[in-house]
């Protein structure tokens, strides 16, 4: 006991539930004061001329896009064909070699035609919502009286069609190359019937990547949710982009939440 009392106090260390809540705290105030202070300048740089400048620039950046719709259309499907077939001709060529390969040359091939096709559905990606996003600049009735738009929309249409068209390619050409890949490309369920032809491997890099995807997916739509806000306004953009913004969150959010009870729940009855 006496050896006890001479024994000076320890310092205990802080709790990390409560550093954690602290951090949390400091960076939430932090983010208020900083978006305080970008409200107010922009709501001051605003007043200055009841906002004319911005709506003439917003009106001529516009019109300046809509006359490039069609040229811009154009050069999309172009591009995107020219990258695409590239990237799926290296694709078959990969899977052509992977059925003569030993067991050293087929993990690097196998390495190989993961990155090859995730660049080539990328590039389909960004072709399809780029044609989409650039049509989007077109929709008034005073583009759809051109002539013009007419070849905008025919190009369009061209492009998405193509863009489908690839993805059936390219998972056709996985199926060939590995015949025990299952799923249907035309069914609703493809996603379910390809995950369950999938072996344990496979599915942990794909549960692993999704989550990857779920977390980061959050974040931005945080972000995007708080600039829809600000930008309906200070320039009235209107309700709807904040209604596709939170109901996306929101159906993310309920995505995860719901499929972590039913897993749990699968779990209990075993």
């Amino acid at each position: 006991y006496l050896n006890m009392r001479r024994m000076k106090p320890m310092k205990h260390k802080d709790n990390p539930k409560t550093t954690s809540l602290s951090k949390l705290t400091l960076k939430m105030a932090a983010g208020a004061i900083v978006g305080a202070i970008l409200g107010a300048s922009a709501a001051v740089l605003l007043s200055l001329d009841n906002g004319n400048s911005f709506n003439q620039a917003a009106q001529k950046l516009i019109s300046g896009i809509q006359n490039m719709i069609f040229p811009g259309l154009l050069l999309i499907t172009v591009l995107s064909i020219i990258l695409q077939e590239i990237y799926y001709s290296r694709l078959k060529n990969i899977c052509n070699s992977l059925a003569d390969a030993d067991d050293e040359e087929f993990d690097e091939l196998d390495y190989k035609e993961e990155k090859t096709g995730a660049v080539l559905m990328t590039s389909n990606l960004l072709s399809y919502i780029g044609s989409i996003v650039l049509l989007a600049f077109g929709y008034s009735m005073d583009y759809l009286h051109h002539s013009i738009a007419l070849g905008a929309c025919l190009t369009f249409l061209i492009c998405v069609f193509y863009d489908g068209i690839m993805q059936a390619r390219y998972i056709k050409l996985l199926q060939k190359t590995h015949p025990e890949k299952k799923g249907d490309v035309s069914s609703m369920k493809f996603q379910q019937q390809w995950l369950d032809s999938c072996d344990e491997a496979e599915k942990e890099v794909i549960y692993q990547s999704a989550y990857k995807a779920f977390s980061f997916t959050s974040k931005c739509l945080s972000f995007l949710l708080l600039l829809t806000m600000l930008s309906h306004l200070f320039f009235h953009t209107g309700v709807l982009a904040i209604l596709v913004v939170g109901i996306t969150q929101i159906i993310l959010s309920l995505t995860y939440n719901r499929s972590c009870v039913k897993l749990k729940e699968v779990k209990l009855e075993r």
